[in-house]
């Protein structure tokens, strides 16, 4: 039953789609099933595919908003002016204590749907503009000052965002124009949550803001204790050898090339692993060629997507867990490691230093070169240390974002 926590009675949650099965939508499903529980919530979104509901078909707070414009063509001017109508209506008619906005999935229209308004909010930042290779607000004169320091700090950054976009004069005023109204949104916001000290330095250096890093997990508290229903090795004609799991949508900022190269280079010295590529995306026919034209397609396993609970056992019949993906966070790789797995992640992903002394973390600079080494130790480790993840779990991330919203209220 909900009950009223502190000064909190009603709450949204606003996600602008949620249309594929990604970390942040993850988040906005799982947060919004917390707070489902403890009070009156909402999660509002303009478009909603069921692949992004993970687990929650029936997600009773899910409420998709119905905008008068063309849906396919989401960017349009008119399109986004009808989307602030809607949900200024919605909210007024809600009348939410505080509103959630996350990633920049919908806080453009959360910034103009509460402007003028006593309705406050708050925002999940996943990662900055710069974690986003297509987002070109980034090139914008507001941000010019720092655009080659962020550029600069960060591998991804330097292989993925090109210096200068090629655009017309049009699309060069949007921007200019998205980039303004992106900062006055991002500085109207009660607070902003980061998931790393990187993102925190970046936020800075874009907004002149401060942001709260929020160090905990999150994994489902369920996948602590778990016990797999069925044997992946055996569905998957393995017999004996040693499995490198990777799961994650199909996409250049992933980086799966670079795991199936260097999977071919090891394969050579180590004949008995065998590599499983979990996710579906643009990407996926062009990495099965690639795996063809290297020779180890046949040592290569493409499952497509899994769903979550299957998602488990593929964890546990896994000895090592890759994940080479441009980010500074990945849920998997906790998931991983909670089901006592080695990982080996790029370096640029921010590791608790408390769950790297473990020594089942093998941080790798994005080369084939260095993978191919993080991944022979990885393989071949004898770590018996065994790590607690109790604290990273989606309750205790929840808890501490509940608060959160309580000090705002005050």
């Amino acid at each position: 039953m909900n009950s009223r926590i502190g000064n909190l009675n009603k709450i949204v949650i606003l996600y602008g789609q949620l249309i594929g099965a990604g970390g942040a939508e993850r988040v906005a499903i799982e947060e919004a099933e917390y707070f489902a529980k403890r009070l009156k919530t909402k999660l509002l979104t303009f478009r909603a595919k069921e692949e992004a509901l993970f687990d929650y078909k029936d997600l009773t707070e899910l409420e998709v908003l119905r905008w008068n414009s063309d849906e396919h063509n989401y960017m349009k001017l008119s399109s986004s002016l009808s989307r602030v109508i809607v949900l200024r209506r919605r909210l007024n008619e809600l009348s939410p204590d505080i509103v959630i906005g996350c990633c920049w999935a919908g806080w453009l229209e959360l910034y103009l749907a509460t402007l003028f308004t006593s309705i406050p909010y708050i925002l999940h930042m996943h990662g900055s503009m710069f974690w986003f290779d297509k987002d070109l607000m980034k090139y914008a004169l507001i941000h010019k000052s720092v655009f080659n320091e962020i550029r600069e700090s960060v591998m991804g950054h330097k292989e993925f965002i090109i210096c200068k976009p090629r655009c017309g004069f049009l699309q060069y005023i949007k921007f200019e124009v998205l980039a303004f109204l992106d900062y006055f949104a991002v500085r109207r916001a009660k607070v902003i949550l980061v998931l790393s000290n990187r993102v925190r330095w970046e936020v800075r250096k874009l907004y002149n803001k401060d942001a709260i890093v929020l160090r905990i997990g999150p994994i489902p508290s369920q996948i602590l204790s778990y016990t797999p229903k069925q044997n992946i090795k055996e569905k998957l004609g393995l017999r004996g050898e040693k499995v490198i799991l990777s799961v994650s949508r199909l996409d250049p900022r992933k980086r799966i090339d670079l795991l199936i190269k260097a999977f071919a280079v090891l394969s050579n010295e180590m004949k008995d692993t065998v590599l499983v590529i979990g996710g579906k995306g643009p990407d996926e026919g062009s990495l099965k060629k690639l795996a063809k034209d290297l020779g180890v397609r046949d040592r290569i396993k493409f499952v497509g997507f899994i769903d979550e609970e299957e998602l488990r056992d593929y964890y546990a019949a896994c000895d090592v867990f890759a994940y080479p993906g441009w980010a500074d966070f990945a849920i998997t790789v906790y998931e991983a490691l909670a089901l006592q797995k080695n990982v080996v992640c790029s370096t640029e992903m921010e590791i608790d230093q408390r769950i790297l002394a473990t020594g089942r973390v093998f941080p790798a600079d994005p080369s084939v070169g260095d993978f191919v080494e993080a991944l022979k130790k990885a393989l071949t480790a004898e770590i018996k240390t065994k790590i607690d993840l109790g604290d990273y779990t989606w309750d205790k991330y929840f808890n501490r974002i509940r608060f959160i919203c309580e000090e705002c209220l005050k």
